[in-house]
């Protein structure tokens, strides 16, 4: 059974590297720069904040939560990284020739675990804009196979940690403003006490 998905799996990685549009290939490259340590979510929460007309402290706290949330599902990321050691794509199967050079090991995905992250958080704060959201998540992940470098079930499991820390965020701001009355801005207000108090 085992086996016969990881087959699968090697094969639709080759099919999808070795069946590429040439003029998509620096999108797809470019989905995963802009992805870099979920760099593209932290510009779209500031975004976010300036639509919403909100201050600069508490866009400023929206930015770092989600700055947050995606590195939380990074570390993750790598942590299984350190302990799967799965070798890349392009390096059992040679005749994938991947858009750019990666050097850690290919399971999870990092890019899917913080695009996920960042889409779920971000779709709590903005509702109306999540189908945007997820499907930029979901571009940024399949970009991740497109290139080369990773293989599906890797962008799978790195999606379903994003999803699970991006759900555990919502999860603790949806309590806190429940139960403790927080908000974005009630959290930039108690930020700034704490750095003007310690400053």
């Amino acid at each position: 059974m085992l086996d016969g998905i990881t087959s699968l799996d090697g094969r639709l990685a080759v099919w999808i590297a070795t069946h590429r549009y040439a003029p998509a290939n620096d999108v797809f490259v470019w989905l995963g720069w802009i992805d870099k340590l979920g760099a593209v979510w932290m510009v779209l929460a500031a975004v976010i904040s300036f639509r919403l007309r909100r201050r600069a402290t508490p866009a400023l706290a929206t930015t770092v939560l989600t700055a947050l949330t995606t590195l939380a599902a990074d570390t993750v990321a790598l942590g299984v990284k350190d302990l799967v050691h799965r070798t890349r794509p392009f390096v059992t199967h040679p005749q994938i020739h991947p858009l750019y050079a990666v050097h850690s090991s290919s399971f999870p995905s990092g890019h899917a675990a913080t695009a996920f992250a960042g889409a779920i958080l971000l779709s709590y704060l903005a509702p109306r804009s999540a189908p945007l959201f997820v499907a930029l998540a979901s571009a940024i992940s399949f970009s991740r196979v497109y290139v080369g470098v990773h293989y599906p079930i890797d962008v799978a499991a790195g999606a379903a940690i994003g999803a699970a820390v991006g759900s555990l965020a919502v999860l603790l701001l949806w309590l806190g403003r429940r139960h403790a009355g927080w908000s974005i801005e009630h959290l930039a207000h108690r930020g700034a006490q704490v750095i003007l108090r310690n400053g």
